[in-house]
């Protein structure tokens, strides 16, 4: 089993005993590393990543956000997960525990590095709230479209019907478009059929739901790209989990974005199946037609 591992279970006693079993693999993606890594103080980085230290050979890195957001993707998802991995990082995970237990042991040159790495790390955190100005500043009043109802179904993990799916998947594509474009290795948005192979779309599915979800419990202020912010990373991470065989979370929001997330993506993968064979259909049906007319041309 490949499953994704959140910043509030590095330290818990669940991952080592999930680790215990030699075929069970903890995937960490670069915002899990960031937001470790965001605090600057040696002796608590380590104590996250030390269940982790103990099983080197199980742990693997995914490569950086921005990298995995421009990967060119392809309809089958064979081999998907092997594509995120960032082999340098994932072979030298017991390197990086040993340079910060050197930092926490007063070693001068690895905290010169820590400290370089944490304040990037706090850096890269304080730009992606920063970014969700923009995202929020007409969301309050695009949440009109849905209803009470609607938004408790979105954001509680409760099961999506076909009607409401409907409704949502318009936004997210526009979403996802402008993201796209935001990122700088796309012209345009990649084939409806590889859609939902894309990190960016798993990204704008998770982070819609978010949104949603602060405006379900919080109103126009629950909105607010501080608040939506602070939730973001949990979107990120959530999106990320989708590839894997499963989410190792305590935080119960967390959790609830991944499965809504996931349920989002079936009626995504669902839909695209019932589009592509109806259009088979069709062209059956015309090249029959054409074949028949054919037929009696040249009778």
């Amino acid at each position: 089993m490949r499953k994704l591992v959140d910043t509030n279970y590095l330290k818990s006693e669940k991952l080592r005993e999930y680790l215990a079993d030699p075929a069970n693999i903890a995937v960490i993606p670069d915002y899990v590393m960031i937001e470790a890594l965001a605090s600057g103080d040696a002796a608590s980085i380590c104590e996250r990543f030390k269940i982790l230290a103990e099983y080197p050979g199980q742990v693997r890195v995914l490569k950086s956000t921005h990298a995995i957001s421009g990967l060119r993707v392809k309809r089958r998802s064979r081999g998907l997960q092997k594509r995120l991995i960032e082999r340098d990082q994932t072979a030298n995970f017991s390197k990086f525990y040993a340079t910060l237990e050197l930092a926490r042991d007063g070693d001068e040159p690895a905290k010169r590095l820590l400290a370089q790495k944490s304040a990037a790390a706090a850096a890269e955190i304080a730009q992606l709230r920063k970014g969700q100005e923009t995202y929020t500043a007409n969301l309050a009043e695009h949440a009109k479209k849905y209803t009470d109802a609607e938004l408790a179904i979105l954001t509680k993990g409760k099961p999506i019907p076909q009607e409401l799916f409907s409704k949502v998947t318009g936004e997210i594509v526009a979403l996802a478009d402008n993201m796209f474009m935001a990122h700088g290795y796309f012209k345009k948005q990649p084939p409806t059929r590889t859609l939902s192979n894309a990190f960016i779309f798993r990204y704008a599915v998770a982070g819609y739901v978010v949104a949603l979800r602060c405006i379900k419990e919080g109103g126009a202020q629950g909105a607010s790209a501080k608040n939506i912010g602070n939730q973001i990373i949990d979107a990120m991470i959530a999106a990320y989990a989708t590839y894997f065989d499963g989410f190792l979370s305590e935080d119960k929001r967390a959790q609830q974005i991944y499965e809504t997330t996931g349920d989002l993506l079936k009626f995504y993968h669902h839909d695209i199946k019932r589009f592509e064979e109806a259009s088979a259909a069709a062209k059956v049906s015309a090249d029959a037609t054409i074949s028949k007319a054919t037929a009696l041309a040249e009778a």
